[in-house]
């Protein structure tokens, strides 16, 4: 009877030695798996991204445009990634404006009109292998509106006393250009033919009707009092429109200024929580796990809201890039 309680002392032993061993080999593997699964997902969502250019934590070029980068920084440990928007070129716009032609007074005075000055103008043009121009309604309010404050105000001058200029007049018409140009003349002319061939046959006022750039055309002609006497006062206005080009929206480049804001927010609740996450203890257990996964989850939302961004940024560069190209074309 002794022995075989012996017996069963010792085989009790060695099953409870048994269960103990396997409990502590569960918790021991329990603990392996979540520190595995803490380190695992934190250096795969931070250095995923990063890892393609061939060192993490690194930064990637997004772009090829010279003097432009955007980049993204996939490490929060490293500085802000940032985002460089294209700049949208400053409309250039030339005006020229030779020295007003003035004619002395002749015996016979002939009469001059709009389509005539248009015409020999055109004429110019063609025999000169240029296309001609097409009479722009505006660029002729413009003229107009010239040569009414040139009479009103007793002057013969592109700028008028009050400093307004021949690019003022043609703003006002409601004409946006890329190139304009005015041709001015005062006195007694016989006729349209008259009138053109003496700007022709002075170099400034020529190279106005030439110009291969000029499309359109604006004029006015008037007689009245000036200094004293009745005579002619005669306003070409040149342009070349400014292209209809569609400027970038203003919506989407307010998105990725909201982006960037909010990526370096998450960037420093990031920093926060991997600091909390290196000091917790112990480093195992349901508790451990739920921060893991939740800092994981930032680093995901963070990681996203790179890429929206990056994406914004290409799309809103490539519009930048087309309406460049238009206005300079």
């Amino acid at each position: 009877m002794r022995r075989l309680f012996s017996i069963l002392f010792f085989a009790g032993l060695t099953i409870g030695a048994i269960f103990i061993f396997r409990l502590s080999l569960h918790q021991a593997l329990v603990s392996v798996d979540i520190e595995e699964l803490a380190r695992y997902n934190t250096s795969q969502h931070l250095t995923e991204a990063s890892d393609s250019t061939g060192t993490a934590g690194k930064t990637k070029e997004l772009s090829t445009n010279p003097g432009i980068k955007e980049t993204q920084q996939t490490n929060v440990t490293n500085p802000l990634p940032t985002f460089t928007e294209r700049e949208i070129t400053a409309t250039k716009t030339e005006i020229h404006a030779p020295e007003p032609l003035t004619r002395p007074s002749l015996s016979a005075v002939g009469t001059l009109t709009v389509p005539g000055v248009i015409a020999v103008t055109n004429a110019e043009r063609t025999a000169q292998g240029f296309f001609t121009l097409s009479l722009n309604t505006k660029l002729s309010s413009a003229a107009a509106a010239k040569l009414a404050d040139m009479f009103a105000k007793q002057y013969f001058a592109h700028e008028g006393p009050d400093g307004t200029k021949p690019s003022d007049w043609v703003e006002g018409a409601g004409y946006t250009y890329r190139l304009t140009g005015e041709n001015l003349a005062l006195g007694d002319f016989s006729g349209d033919t008259d009138l053109v061939t003496a700007w022709m046959n002075s170099p400034g006022h020529r190279a106005n009707i030439l110009k291969p750039e000029y499309t359109e055309i604006g004029v006015a002609v008037g007689k009245g009092m000036y200094d004293g006497r009745e005579t002619w006062l005669a306003v070409q206005v040149f342009g070349k429109p400014l292209p209809n080009c569609p400027l970038p929206s203003t919506d989407m480049k307010a998105l990725i200024t909201a982006n960037q804001e909010a990526i370096k927010t998450k960037q420093e609740e990031l920093t926060t929580q991997k600091t909390a996450l290196d000091a917790y203890e112990p480093k195992q257990g349901d508790a451990y796990k739920e921060q893991v996964n939740l800092y994981n989850a930032l680093v995901a939302e963070y990681n996203t809201l790179i890429g929206d961004t990056e994406s914004l940024v290409n799309e809103y560069n490539v519009v930048v890039s087309g309406y460049n190209a238009c206005i300079e074309g």
